[in-house]
């Protein structure tokens, strides 16, 4: 499974890249961390499901309360080598503050690629690290990271309306843009199982933006929140999407629909 492509040499320090070499926010931690060879990483394979049960006497076996799906932890065996105590000190300064690095749009995850797999990312947060003996320039030990949902995402993809999965049953879509065909009081956005809808004062020609943000779904109207336009039968934090699903709305035009396609 492990193949290591060309070496090349950093300041006397020769430094492997696995066939699956890990890149975070899309820059391999080898190309910021001088040093830094990853070893092996686990975390990427099966992970099973939570069963929650209960014994009843005198019944065989237990009965089943429910079911879930647990996060994942990604585990990654690195070494890091420095010349100098006090260079592989900044090294780990380095590797510390890049393991804590915000994406552009602000978000705290981490956007997790291997080579191996370079069209779906999981979205982490960096949660542990071993601790060791700095007795030695030449460090080996581990570090974690935590994927909330467990799943890795594809490419974002965008239509008109028009839903494509081949990995996932459902999904929840990142963002979806409508723009109103007319003056109108009401605006519904629909997935054909489920509504989002909203009843205000909407001009005609204007975006309404609903953001479908980890940590918050959001609705804005001219730069401003419309949560409190909201009616209250609506599926807006349940809001899903499946494959072959058509995005419409009511008194506006579906702008676009991004989403990605996952995989456990």
């Amino acid at each position: 499974m492990y193949g290591y492509s060309k070496l090349e040499k950093h300041n006397d320090i020769v430094a492997f890249e696995p066939s699956d070499n890990m890149s975070i926010n899309g820059t391999p931690v080898n190309e910021i961390v001088d040093g830094y060879r990853q070893l092996s990483v686990s975390g990427r394979g099966l992970v099973g499901q939570e069963v929650k049960t209960t014994s009843i006497a005198g019944r065989r076996g237990v009965w089943i309360e429910d079911i879930s799906e647990p996060s994942r932890v990604l585990e990654i065996k690195y070494q890091l080598e420095a010349e100098t105590s006090e260079a592989l000190r900044e090294k780990f300064d380095k590797l510390n503050l890049f393991l804590r690095t915000t994406t552009n749009n602000g978000s705290k995850m981490l956007e997790v690629t291997f080579k191996d797999e370079p069209n779906f990312t999981y979205f982490a947060i960096f949660s542990g690290a071993d601790s060791f003996e700095e007795n030695t320039k030449s460090i080996v030990s581990r570090f974690s990271l935590l994927v909330p949902d467990g799943y890795k995402k594809s490419r974002l993809k965008e239509s008109a309306g028009q839903i494509e999965l081949s990995g996932a049953f459902e999904v929840t879509p990142e963002k979806i843009v409508v723009t109103t065909t007319k003056t109108t009081n009401t605006v519904r956005i629909t997935n054909g199982r489920q509504i989002i809808s909203f009843t205000g004062a909407y001009d005609a020609n204007q975006d309404i933006t609903i953001l479908f943000d980890t940590e918050e779904v959001k609705a804005l109207y001219k730069n401003r929140s419309i949560l409190s336009d909201l009616e209250r039968f609506s599926d807006f934090e349940n809001f899903k999407v499946r494959n072959n699903d058509t995005v419409s709305a009511t008194n506006a035009t579906v702008k676009k629909v991004n989403w990605r396609d996952e995989r456990r």
